[in-house]
C-alpha cells in the first residue's frame, strides 16, 4: 500500500486515500471504528437524547420540506433511530447518504430493532450526492472528515505539505505552494497574523466545495454539527500547529503518516468559510450556536426527565455523565457548533429559527 506514494503526493490526496479508498481507507472498515470498542464515540452514540432533541427541533420544519430527510455519514444508524423516535410521524422518507456501503446492514438492523420492520418503507440508501436535495439535510461530524490541504509559513512564504514513501516510511515533503494556494495562505496571514516562523495549519477546499454543491442543490434546510472555530480563532497565531489530528482507540495524536487506513484523520471546521460558501450559492444563514446552547434550548433536559433509566442507580449515573459531556462547555457543549441554513424554504417563525435568535453567534463568522 505504501507503494502508492513512491511519488510525492499532495497531503489532501493522501488524506482522501487514507480515509476513503474503497479497499484500504479507514471508513471502509465499517462498524468497528465507532463506539467505546472502536476509535471514537460520537454524540449519537453517547446518548440517544442527542438525536431525539434534533428530531424535536425539526418537527415544525419537516412539513415545509415534504417530510424528507437526507443524513450524510450516518455511522451505525443511531442518529437516524433517535430522530425517527421524536419526529418519525412527520418523516415520509429518510435517506442515508454514505460512502461506506458496508454499514447499510448494520444501520438497517438497528433501525428495525427499534422501530420495527415497517420502518424500512421510509428508508433509502444513496451512494452519492443527489442532484436535488428537497428536504432537511443533516450531518454530524461530516465536515471534519473532509481532506484538507496543509501549509507551513516559513521565511515569509507559504509551503505546502506533500507525502512520499522514502527510506521505508512515509515522510513529509514541503514544496512551494502553487500561486493560487499561496495567495490564499498569504491573505490569511495578512488578516490573522503575524504568524510565528514554521506556523502550520489547514485549508479545507473540498469541504467548502461540498457545502457549495449542497447549497446549490438544496431546496430546504441544512443542519451541520461539528467541532471547529470561526476563522479568527482558527488561524490565531497561538494555534501554530493547526487543527489536524489522528485518532486511534480514543487517543488523539499528531503522527499522521502511520497506520494508513487504520486511524482516523480529521481537521476542525472553519465555520466562517462554511458561511461564505453557503451565502455565495444563495443560502440564507438561519443561525450558528454552540451545541450545548442549541440542545438546551430545544429541551434536552425535559426529554431526559422522561427517561425511566434516569433513576436507575448505575445506568442513571451514566446517562447523567453522558448528558453532561454533550452540554458542558469544557467538553462537547462549546467545542461543537451547530450551523443551520436554508434555501427555498422559509424557516421563520419556527422554534428552530427562534432558538437562533436568542442564542445566535453569527456575528463571530
Amino acid at each position: 500500500m505504501l507503494s502508492n506514494f513512491n511519488e510525492a503526493t499532495r497531503f489532501d490526496e493522501f488524506m482522501r486515500f487514507a480515509l476513503y479508498d474503497p479497499k484500504h481507507g479507514y471508513y471502509a472498515r465499517g462498524e468497528q471504528i465507532f463506539g467505546r470498542e472502536g476509535d471514537f464515540i460520537t454524540a449519537p452514540e453517547l446518548s440517544p437524547l442527542f438525536g431525539q432533541t434534533l428530531g424535536k427541533a425539526l418537527r415544525e420544519v419537516l412539513p415545509r420540506c415534504d417530510g424528507v430527510v437526507y443524513e450524510f455519514g450516518a455511522g451505525t444508524g443511531q442518529l437516524a433511530c433517535d430522530i425517527l423516535q421524536t419526529a418519525g410521524d412527520l418523516i415520509t422518507q429518510y435517506n442515508i447518504v454514505d460512502v461506506s456501503a458496508g454499514l447499510k446492514p448494520i444501520q438497517l438492523a438497528k433501525l428495525k430493532a427499534l422501530h420495527g420492520p415497517g420502518v424500512e418503507q421510509k428508508l433509502r440508501w444513496l451512494g452519492e450526492l443527489p442532484t436535488e436535495l428537497r428536504g432537511v439535510v443533516l450531518g454530524n461530524e461530516v465536515l471534519d472528515a473532509t481532506p484538507v490541504r496543509r501549509f507551513k509559513w516559513q521565511n515569509n512564504n507559504p509551503l505546502e505539505a506533500w507525502v512520499q514513501h522514502l527510506n521505508g516510511e512515509l515522510q513529509w515533503v514541503w514544496k512551494p505552494a502553487d500561486p493560487a494556494f499561496a495567495t490564499t495562505v498569504s491573505h490569511l496571514q495578512a488578516t490573522h497574523g503575524p504568524w510565528p516562523e514554521g506556523y502550520e495549519s489547514e485549508i479545507a477546499e473540498q469541504s467548502i466545495a461540498w457545502v457549495k454543491t449542497v447549497t446549490e442543490r438544496l431546496n430546504g434546510l441544512a443542519l451541520m454539527i461539528d467541532y471547529g472555530f470561526h476563522e479568527a480563532m482558527y488561524y490565531h497565531p497561538t494555534r501554530s500547529k493547526g487543527t489536524l489530528r489522528a485518532t486511534s482507540r480514543h487517543t488523539a495524536h499528531d503522527d499522521f503518516l502511520v497506520k494508513v487506513g487504520n486511524q482516523d484523520l480529521t481537521a476542525h471546521v472553519n465555520f466562517s468559510s462554511v458561511y461564505d460558501a453557503l451565502t455565495s450559492c444563495g443560502g440564507e444563514l438561519e443561525g450558528y450556536a454552540h451545541q450545548g446552547e442549541f440542545l438546551l434550548a430545544h429541551g434536552i433536559l425535559e426529554l431526559a426527565q422522561k427517561q425511566t433509566e434516569l433513576t436507575h442507580p448505575t445506568r442513571g449515573a451514566l446517562m447523567r455523565q453522558n448528558l453532561n459531556t454533550l452540554l458542558n462547555e469544557a467538553d462537547m457543549g462549546e467545542a461543537f457548533k451547530v450551523i443551520c441554513w436554508s434555501k427555498g424554504v422559509n424557516a421563520e417563525g419556527t422554534p428552530l429559527a427562534e432558538v437562533f435568535v436568542d442564542k445566535d453567534r453569527s456575528g463571530e463568522l
